[in-house]
């Protein structure tokens, strides 16, 4: 079986991590696996660069980008929200089709990266991976993007005229749509907009033998925590300027546990939206930008409690990776993150969007510990089961083998 992944990078956000993440188990099984980019990270030889395949192709690759942006800068999207138009030619379909695969599984593919005309010339079986909600919106990724009053340059109402695009070009094509949570999947039925579509529900899976409990004397030293003081861990892209990420009720939390005379350190690590996190006179460590999956191992072991504060994720990696870490989660019973993990088995679950509700969870999980619940077990055995990297290549190739034998009858 040779499968051919397409999407913008191989490792830049979460999107491109879950996809190398599954190309990657899938060569540990024996598959035949491949990537298509627009812009490489990874030194890995089976990972090319749509670019390289023509000068044409090339130019395109360079102008799409500054493209999008200016058309988003003149479409009434002050906010600078994520959408993407996908209105600029490609040759990226003559370059898949010119493959060996016998399937193509698409990625994120924001930014231009794969027009809505160029997806329906693709002559190879799709499965299409929903890593965020454009593939079922107009121009929005997510819905809190979808532009309502402001239709914006020339009066053009981009999210109708995408959509109306993406309804004639993918309505009736047979693709295979993989929610990494129910939740996705149940948008894409009230949507309604795409019936030639099939679905599968596959959770994002991660290396669990570099996302494991770790000893952490050398790094509580390094950061200069002592070892009965409890530990809070945050870490996301865009804490701030993105709203689905909840950095505000990051905030709320945070002023609720002061009130509450909570005793710990936070440790917040993500993109330069992390350093704007306000501290409430708690002790924040920042730990800026963390690139390796080891230490990112280290530092979400260190934590009695990982905070995950999302209004709407599809999934919420971070999670998972903080579950096989052995650290229970407090997040919201909200959208894809809810699936992740189960309310009082691995973590907390507050109620939308409660920051005192939050607040209790983080209390509940530090109280539970001191009682001598052996939490680290219990979510190391929840993620060992639910999201093994070989789980992950296994699901997708029993897909792959059920898409590819349906497009040959």
């Amino acid at each position: 079986m040779k499968i051919l992944h397409v999407g913008s990078t191989d490792s830049a956000g979460g999107a491109s991590r879950a996809s190398y993440r599954l190309h990657k188990g899938l060569e540990e099984s024996g598959v035949d696996s491949k990537m298509l980019v627009r812009r490489k990270s990874s030194d890995d030889p089976k990972v090319s660069v749509s670019g390289d395949f023509s000068v044409f192709q090339n130019i395109l690759e360079k102008l799409t980008p500054p493209i999008e942006r200016a058309l988003r800068r003149w479409s009434g999207n002050p906010t600078g929200s994520m959408w993407t138009f996908g209105i600029i030619p490609s040759q990226l379909a003559a370059i898949i089709n010119s493959t060996d695969a016998d399937l193509v599984h698409l990625h994120w593919a924001g930014n231009g990266f794969l027009p809505v005309k160029t997806l329906s010339q693709i002559r190879k079986p799709l499965v299409w991976t929903l890593h965020d909600l454009w593939p079922i919106l107009g121009v929005g990724h997510y819905d809190d993007a979808v532009p309502e009053l402001n239709p914006g340059w020339l009066s053009v109402d981009w999210e109708s005229r995408v959509g109306s695009l993406k309804k004639k070009y993918w309505g009736n094509l047979g693709i295979t749509a993989v929610g990494p949570s129910p939740w996705v999947v149940e948008q894409l039925s009230k949507m309604n907009n795409r019936p030639g579509w099939a679905t599968a529900v596959i959770p994002y899976g991660l290396d669990t033998s570099v996302f494991e409990p770790r000893t952490n004397l050398r790094l509580r030293e390094e950061l200069g925590i002592s070892q009965d003081r409890a530990v809070l861990i945050f870490g996301a892209l865009g804490a701030t300027s993105d709203s689905r990420k909840g950095g505000d009720l990051l905030e709320g939390v945070l002023e609720e546990l002061a009130h509450r005379n909570f005793e710990g350190d936070i440790i917040v690590f993500g993109d330069q939206d992390s350093a704007k996190i306000r501290s409430y006179g708690f002790r924040l460590i920042r730990l800026g930008s963390v690139c390796d999956d080891t230490r990112l191992a280290e530092i979400y072991s260190l934590g009695d409690v990982f905070l995950f504060p999302s209004r709407e994720e599809t999934f919420g990696q971070t999670a998972s990776e903080a579950l096989a870490c052995g650290t229970p989660v407090v997040g919201f019973r909200a959208a894809g993150q809810a699936s992740v993990f189960r309310h009082k088995e691995h973590g907390y679950q507050a109620t939308p969007f409660s920051v005192s509700d939050m607040a209790n969870g983080v209390e509940w999980i530090i109280s539970e510990k001191r009682r001598g619940r052996l939490w680290q077990a219990e979510c190391r055995e929840f993620a060992l089961k639910e999201y093994s990297l070989a789980r992950y290549a296994s699901r997708h190739y029993d897909l792959y083998e059920k898409v590819i034998r349906s497009s040959r009858a």
